[in-house]
């Protein structure tokens, strides 16, 4: 087995600046985080490790696999104090993430739950000395062939199918948007990790199933509809497989070379872009470089824009020649 290991969410983060990969998973800073994000993070693992546990139950009814799913959402849910501004949030957020469980599992849940293959588990595979790995949330056997998925609230940060060159212009500078292009650097890894495991002949996918998306209320009542959203990436894969591959196997390669400098990868789209709103803004030498090389750039131009608005000095009058 390969020594190297390099995982998506390693890649991913990389794409998004080689600093950020650095301070999360190299030499691990712990940034400011907000209540906002600390409950979205909650609800996200919440919802995930709920309908693990609904598929793994050994049930038959959807109605027993919806049970096993709540018990184990109230353990997760209860035994957390989330910084909510009232009750009522609290309250409101539990019964929509419950409901969605709820939708899933009464429905095309139970019938994945019947092919299930495996939960919580790795897939990978190894090119080149180096073992790609990305973590999945459940595998189903599916007609001619297997379907990894990850469950997630919604679909930010997803790649949608708008172009067929969604690398290429990334890589141009044309687009900026590397979380998007993660998650098509982790259907690679997925897809290739599916054939690694089932071989080559079944029809491998990856897809992304979002629960709390596509959601509203239903009139004259409390209730609230969910439609679960499925969003297939192994097309979007295929239409771009060897970009994709070379890309990963790129970023790859620059992870175990030790490239973290910003400056040696997209560094006008990253400050452009991720900069602003980058938790690790305090710790990150570039940053401050840039901050400072504005400031100074700003200052030498109101100096210079302040002694353009004065009259010239006057000069003293010349002696006359004696």
């Amino acid at each position: 087995m390969a020594e190297n290991v390099v995982t998506a969410d390693e890649i991913t983060a990389h794409l998004q600046c080689p600093r950020q990969y650095e301070f999360e998973h190299e030499r691990p800073v712990s940034p400011p985080r907000t209540s906002d994000e600390d409950i979205a993070d909650h609800r996200r693992e919440t919802l995930r490790q709920s309908i693990i546990a609904g598929l793994r139950k050994d049930v038959e009814s959807s109605d027993d696999r919806v049970y096993a799913a709540f018990d184990r959402f109230d353990q997760l849910w209860r035994s957390s104090r989330l910084p909510y501004l009232t009750d009522e949030q609290a309250q409101y957020d539990e019964a929509v993430v419950k409901r969605a469980i709820e939708q899933y599992l009464s429905n095309s849940g139970h019938e994945h739950a019947e092919n299930l293959l495996a939960t919580d588990t790795t897939l990978g595979y190894e090119r080149d000395d180096i073992r790609y790995e990305t973590t999945v949330d459940a595998i189903f056997e599916q007609e001619n062939g297997y379907l990894a998925v990850r469950y997630v609230p919604d679909l930010n940060g997803v790649v949608k199918p708008w172009s067929d060159n969604n690398v290429q212009d990334f890589r141009n500078g044309r687009e900026f948007y590397p979380h998007q292009i993660g998650t098509l650097a982790r259907t690679a890894i997925a897809v290739r990790g599916l054939m690694d495991e089932y071989g080559l002949d079944p029809n491998c996918k990856f897809a992304y199933i979002s629960l709390l998306d596509d959601s509203q209320s239903v009139y004259g009542s409390d209730e609230i509809h969910f439609e679960v959203e499925y969003r297939n990436l192994t097309v979007d894969y295929l239409d771009e497989k060897k970009e994709v591959n070379d890309l990963v196997a790129n970023r790859a390669r620059a992870i175990l070379d030790g490239e973290t400098d910003p400056k040696a990868w997209q560094f006008d789209e990253i400050t452009d872009n991720s900069c602003s709103h980058c938790p690790y803004q305090n710790a990150c030498p570039e940053y401050f470089e840039s901050e400072l090389a504005f400031t100074d750039r700003s200052q030498f131009q109101s100096e210079s824009d302040e002694s353009s608005d004065q009259p010239p000095a006057r000069q003293p009058p010349a002696e006359e020649n004696r």
